[in-house]
């Protein structure tokens, strides 16, 4: 009979790593504004406002704004 390695570790501990300093302050930002009752495209207006630059394109839209929500779980 073989034996059978099993790795035990956190839940959602293998996650974490992956997730760079950005991508958390963003996360942050993003819960920050959602948390305000703001819809995606009045997050989007906030971020274009205060002059936060997005990591992937030029500007901030509203597809970008709920392509990274998505992303990094902000609900």
């Amino acid at each position: 009979m073989s034996q059978v390695k099993i790795n035990v570790g956190k839940r959602g501990e293998h996650d974490s790593k992956k997730v760079s300093q950005e991508d958390l302050e963003l996360k942050a930002l993003l819960e920050r504004l959602k948390k305000k009752g703001l819809n995606p495209m009045q997050i989007c207006q906030k971020l274009t406002e205060h002059k936060v630059s997005p990591p992937t394109a030029d500007a901030w839209s509203y597809s970008l704004v709920v392509e990274h929500c998505k992303r990094l779980n902000v609900q």
